[in-house]
Formats: C-alpha cells, structure tokens, sequence
C-alpha cells in the first residue's frame, strides 16, 4: 500500500533551558505498511551538517567566499553628473550620457542629441583627477567589509581607462596627470589585501554606432573582435596583477564571440571568474539584470550588482528627481529576471534628506546580508566624483555599512549558507561554531522560531551588542528564541554558539517503510539555479529507516515539465550515484541503493554534465513527488 507522508513533525511541549534532547528510543523493526504511519520522530540521530557545501571547485569557492565587493563606475562622464548644458539627462543612466546628452525621450523615432566626441574628448583633456587616491579607494573598499574592488576599465563610451597602445583615447594619453588608474588601484588592492577586478564593455562607441535604447550591438564590424582581443591581452596579460573577475557588459555577441571572450580569459588568467554578460551561457557564474537579486536559496555562483542609487552607476548630483526608468532600467523590459528589483531609493536628492544616509545604510546592509544567506555575492556600487573623490555622503554610507560589518564579523567571515528555511523573520548563516539569525523582520510575538535547529548543541545565544543572554528552548525539532525589545539596529542579529559545528535536522525528513512511500513538494528541498527563469536545478527529499539498514530500494519521481532536451539527470542516494538517467527512468525508478540506519540520507536530483551547469530544469518544471520503494529491510541495529 501507499503511505503519503510531508515529513511532519510530532506535536511536543518545548524543553525551557536546553538545546540537547536524549536519543529517541530505537523503534522496532519496520513490518510491511498498514493502518496510519507515524511521522518520523527526529532526534539528533538524523543531523546532518546545516552549512551548504562550497563549490568543489577552488577558484569558485574562492570567489564565493568573498561575498562582498566594490564596483566602481568612473570616466569621463562622470564630469556631467547627469546634466548637459545646464539641463538634466531625463532618460538613461548618467554613465551613458555621451549618447543620451540632455535627451528627454525614449523614443528611438527622435535623434539622439548625445555630446558630440570633439566636445567629450575636450573634458576628457581636463580629467587631471587631483583627488583620486588608489589606496584610500581600495582601503575604504576594505573598511566597508568588502573582499575585492572592480572598476571600470572601459565603458561604452569607449575611453580606456589604463595606458593601453590600442588607442588614443585613454586617460593617459588624454589626462593632464598622465597617470594610469588600473596600475595604481591593482597595485593598492594587492597592498590593502583585497582582489582587484575589472568591468569591461563589449560595445564601444568609437567603433560602433550608440544604441543605448538596448546597447545591443553586434560585434561584427571588421577587426573589432581583434580590438578587444588586444586590449584584454593589456589588462589581464600581468600588469595589472591578478584579475579576480572579468566583468563583461552588453552587446550581442555570437555564440562563437562569447567562446572566444571567454577562452582569452581563461589563457591570460586561469583564475578568473567571468560573469554571465560574456553571453550565450559561457560564464563562471551568474548575475542578474541592473539591481536585482534572488529571494530562494540559489545553488552555483551568482552575484547581485546593486548600485548606491538605483538609476545612477557613474556620478549624479539631481536635487530632484531621478530620470524616467520603468524599474529595470529600461522602459520596455517585460519584467526582471530575478526575482525582485532592488527597493531603494532611487533618486540623489536623498543626500539631502534628514536621516537619508541611515536609511541608505539600513537597505544596503538588508540587501548584502539576504544576498550571502542565499549564496550570492553583492557587488555594491560607487560612482566617485570626476575630481577622484567619493561624494562625502556616499563615503558616509560606506562608513555606516563598515560599522554594521565590524560589529557583526561573523557574517562576512568564514561563514557559508546554511539549510534551515527561510522563515518570516528572515535568513541565517552558519560558520563552524555559530548560526547567525538575521532578523529582517522583527516579530510582535517576542519570539522567533528556526526549523530544523532544535538538536544542536548550543552554549549561548546572544543579540549581537548585548551581553544579556536570551531565552530558548528547544520543541522538537525548532529552536524557539525569545527576543527582547526591538534594538535600534541596522539589521539586529542573533547569534546562536554551538558546540561542534552547527546541524540541521531536515523538516521534511520522512521515515521509508517497505514496500512505497512516497513524499510530496512541501517536504521537498529545492535550490533555484542562478540563470534567470530556469528554475530548479536540484531537488532534496530527506528519508531515513530509522534503526535498519534498507535494501533493495529504488526511488522514482513524478515530474512536470522536464525534458531530455537539454541534459541528462543524475541521481544520487547519500554517497551512492546513478548518472546518465532520461525523464523515462526517473518515472520508472532509479536503484537499487542501500539506506543506512539511524540517519538522514538525502536523495537528490540534478542534471548530469549538462552544457552549462548554471541553468535549471526549466522556468515551469517541477518535482510533484519523491517515491521511495523499498524491498526489504535488515536486522534491527540498537541506538547508541
């Protein structure tokens, strides 16, 4: 017979004081299936490690550890400040003011009355930058809590920000200092001690016509392919030292151009880690459209670019009002491809507002933290003034998230994603002593509860700036904290000790029986891929025999939606793997496997090998279900 189970959790009153429970009782040997099953009764038998592993792979899981960094939009428009000739830029980013000028629509019908390139290359002659300090950038990067610093070397206005042979049209050449920016930031980035990267435009406007409605260009003009060619060849061929990630930005390269970008970056810097923007799905990893982030537990690099103000990533001073955006940055993009844009505040005038720089803070932190508590990286952006210098409010801004950074340090250091479900509260973080509950939300209840943490060993558990300790108690399988009154915080953090590192129980563990059991959605795990509107690129159902080994088991899944189109599946039952599976197969059963006693076994389905492993089964796949079958079960083994 069939028993349908959602790996639901016995009803127990909560134990005040402690954490720790006393191993339940080993139940009797499992018969044939009849009558109702109780759910499975956890204990801390079935604890499995609550961190979410590291990419195998060392330079992914380097750049992953990273988790904060620092972009940096600077050129020649940042002279304009979003205004041409006494009037405000109305459409488009300030950073692409040379084709927009002082435009005012964004129909494509209407010229573009840009700058023209004699009067551009005229300021870009006063660009002598006398406050520009490579070392006091990277030094506030790293006082911020950030891990790298990456700039613009060229954006599509086409000025080369560096002492390239390539062109005239570089600082400099053009600069009355004279002075090469990317020396000096990658040689203060190596001093300060953090990664040193670099944004790089497929398109430029001194080759290709300004499209800046999409900034879609083809790469196909005659010889430009090798133009880029040879000024990567300048920037990661070791001048400028190690390049932590490559930024690519636009155009529309074929696939055959987005092989080649990414294999000249790959030969000059084995190391690097390229961002999707290279195009045709040859990235390292994943990042959304302009502000956006992930609101689900996302597997496989990935990083959200946000920028201080929401429709400025170079300089703007607007008193006002921003320019006209629909959210994305664009006026016709149906919707973005992550989950949600960025809520900020989107205008400058902010920096006139009484308590504007706290509450720029307050969203930036908010925004850093969900960001690594999904697995991503958050790429912050700053757009520094023409002279060099940040503007002292946005360098007030980086000041306030230093503080947070400083008196949280477990967040930024050494800490991983971790396997407990999101809760309405918020998110949390796990190192190897500690779990880090970040309250976004803050409860009217007084108290907060995490799934799935109620069998760790715990020492304290603190509200990070009081030495008061809190209350907790420990209900079956959750963690119950009672919080005092709400602190006056950027983003309040409690921070649970463990002895040992810290465990997670799954909420959905469910207990096989012999012949089927079969586990639905709200019991399974799921991570998002990173590649927008893919889905899911694995799935997790967590079971256990409770006291016996069981053999002879098979496991099949009830799908929606997924196809052999793209990839085969991959199936895996603890440390045991079947590899090379159909839709067909994971219908009819996947097996035999063995299940060990006295612990979680975690199933989970993933693609094998596929073209590119950053992208999910599909934007409407889904797992229905996980059936587990199992022929027979050995003798029973005595709990210690």
């Amino acid at each position: 017979m069939r028993t349908r189970l959602a790996g639901c959790r016995p009803a127990s009153p909560p134990t005040p004081g402690t954490a720790g429970h006393a191993l339940a009782d080993t139940p009797a040997a499992d018969g044939p299936q009849s009558g109702t099953i109780t759910p499975t009764a956890y204990d801390a038998r079935y604890a499995i490690p609550a961190a979410v592993a590291a990419s195998a792979k060392d330079k992914v899981a380097a750049w992953q550890d990273m988790k904060f960094a620092m972009f940096i939009h600077w050129g020649v428009y940042s002279s304009y400040a979003g205004w041409y000739k006494g009037e405000k830029q109305e459409v488009g980013y300030p950073e692409q003011i040379k084709a927009w000028g002082h435009r005012q629509t964004w129909d494509e019908r209407i010229p573009l009355q840009g700058i023209p390139r004699d009067e551009y290359l005229a300021t870009a002659r006063t660009f002598a930058a006398p406050h520009f300090d490579a070392t006091a950038w990277c030094q506030q990067a790293k006082d911020s809590g950030m891990k790298m610093l990456l700039v613009t070397s060229k954006h599509h206005d086409g000025f080369a920000m560096w002492d390239t042979a390539t062109t005239d049209y570089n600082f400099t050449r053009q600069s009355p200092s004279h002075r090469d920016p990317l020396l000096e930031l990658s040689q203060a980035c190596e001093q300060v001690g953090i990664k040193f990267g670099l944004y790089f435009s497929n398109i430029d406007w001194e080759k290709q016509p300004e499209l800046p409605w999409a900034n879609d260009n083809p790469l196909d003009e005659e010889g430009y392919m090798g133009y880029i060619h040879a000024q990567l060849t300048e920037l990661l061929g070791g001048k400028y030292g190690e390049v932590a990630e490559l930024w690519y930005d636009m155009g529309d390269p074929s696939p055959t151009q987005s092989d080649q970008l990414r294999a000249w970056a790959h030969e000059l810097q084995p190391d690097i880690m390229i961002n999707s923007r290279v195009g045709n799905d040859r990235a390292d990893f994943e990042v959304g459209w302009d502000n956006e982030m992930q609101s689900e537990l996302t597997q496989g690099p990935w990083e959200s670019a946000v920028s201080i103000f929401h429709k400025a990533w170079g300089y703007a001073n607007w008193d006002d009002a921003a320019p006209t955006f629909k959210d994305t940055g664009y006026p016709d993009r149906p919707g973005g491809d992550w989950d949600h844009v960025v809520e900020v505040d989107n205008t400058t005038a902010l920096r006139k507002a009484p308590g504007g720089a706290h509450r720029k803070i307050t969203e930036v932190v908010g925004n850093m933290f969900s960001t690594v508590a999904l697995g991503g990286q958050f790429l912050f952006n700053i757009g520094p003034k023409f002279d060099g210098s940040f503007d002292p409010w946005d360098a007030s801004v980086l000041r306030g998230i230093g503080d947070w950074n400083r008196a949280h340090p477990g967040i930024l250091n050494n800490s991983r994603p971790a396997h407990f479900p999101i809760e309405t509260w918020g998110k949390t973080l796990v190192d190897d002593s500690h779990i880090y509950l970040g309250i976004e939300n803050w409860p009217e209840v007084g108290t907060i509860t995490l799934r799935g943490a109620g069998f760790n060993r715990i020492t304290s558990v603190k509200l990070d700036g009081f030495d008061a300790a809190l209350a907790y108690t420990a209900a079956g399988n959750d963690l119950i904290i009672t919080l005092p009154g709400e602190p006056d915080q950027i983003l309040p953090v409690v921070t649970v000790t463990t002895k040992g590192p810290p465990t997670y129980v799954p909420t959905g563990l469910t207990t096989v029986r012999r012949g089927t059991t079969t586990i639905l959605a709200p019991a399974l795990e799921t991570f998002k891929a990173p590649t927008p509107k893919t889905g899911e690129t694995s799935i997790i159902a967590s079971v256990t025999p409770r006291a016996t080994s069981a053999s002879g088991v098979f496991v099949s899944f009830d799908t929606k939606g997924l196809t052999d189109d793209y990839a085969t599946y991959r199936v895996s039952v603890g440390d045991q793997e079947t590899r090379g599976l159909t839709t067909a197969d994971l219908a009819k059963g996947v097996g035999p496997f063995t299940l060990h006693p006295n612990r979680t076994t975690r199933i989970t389905l993933a693609y094998d090998n596929p073209a590119y492993a950053l992208k999910g089964f599909g934007k409407d796949a889904s797992v229905t279900s996980v059936t587990v079958t199992v022929e027979s079960f050995d003798t029973p083994t005595l709990a210690i």
